[in-house]
């Protein structure tokens, strides 16, 4: 079951909501599983692409799919889903137009 943002501030609530939950444990909840919650953030960008514009838009589709490859890889290395954190309150942070701050810097790779 998908939940579909109507703004930036329920985006933005989704994103925590999915941070929260994102270690492998946690899912499947009673309502999703783990790969369909991101699908779930995908399908929540792609929706409201037009009010974060095409370059913030594709900026958060790919801190998005980075995030998801540290939680992913978690299992063999726990600093990776500290990683995969970080990027995801970083991605909050730009998707209320403010500037990212928890990622390492020296692995990050979008515009500030």
């Amino acid at each position: 079951m998908f939940l579909i943002a109507k703004n930036l501030g329920e985006l933005a609530d989704r994103i925590i909501s999915l941070r929260t939950h994102c270690n492998h444990s946690d899912y499947p909840t009673e309502f999703q599983a783990y790969d369909e919650a991101w699908d779930e953030l995908r399908q929540n960008l792609n929706h409201l692409r037009g009010k974060l514009g095409d370059k913030r838009y594709a900026q958060l589709m790919d801190m998005a799919a980075q995030a998801k490859a540290h939680y992913d890889a978690e299992s063999e290395d726990e600093h990776q889903g500290f990683l995969g954190s970080w990027l995801m309150q970083d991605i909050e942070q730009v998707v209320r137009g403010k500037p990212p701050f928890a990622y390492p810097e020296e692995l990050y790779r979008w515009p500030r």
